[in-house]
């Protein structure tokens, strides 16, 4: 589990902060409570897929190569059809039900999927909350989502 936290964060941070070195993102975890060594950073960026990107500054930072989102998608895509149950939108939430144990693997792919109008999520065992910024935010997210499983 602390490693799927670690890796969440590592990419809620990646996306938010131009992090140029290993060293400044094992910096940043720390100050967020994570106790990690070069060398795990190391390999949580391998596995996330980051790679350094030019920044504004004309430096270079990690961010995701852009396999990364088509990654993601075929992930949820699979993971919709193998352990959805049910998928309905609520004002502003999309509510996901899943198979016991599974909420927690959507929530994560959610996190990594780019999506205007969506602001997070908030998983259980088997129940998924997408929050988004709007009632259409939360429709729009739905069809998006439901277009995965024609696929």
């Amino acid at each position: 589990m602390k490693k799927e936290i670690r890796l969440n964060l590592i990419s809620h941070l990646v996306s938010q902060h131009e992090i140029k070195t290993q060293e400044e993102l094992c910096n940043i975890l720390q100050q967020n409570g994570m106790s990690v060594t070069q060398a795990t950073v190391s390999r949580d960026i391998r596995e996330l897929k980051l790679v350094k990107v030019p920044a504004k500054n004309g430096h270079q930072k990690y961010d995701y190569s852009t396999s990364h989102e088509q990654s993601v998608k075929k992930k949820l895509q699979n993971r919709l059809k193998d352990a959805l149950i049910k998928m309905e939108p609520i004002h502003y939430f999309v509510l996901i039900k899943t198979l016991p144990g599974h909420a927690h693997s959507f929530g994560s792919l959610l996190d990594a999927l780019e999506f205007k109008g969506k602001v997070g999520t908030i998983c259980g065992n088997d129940t998924c909350l997408v929050i988004c910024s709007s009632p259409d935010g939360a429709e729009a997210f739905h069809k998006l989502l439901e277009s995965y499983l024609d696929e």
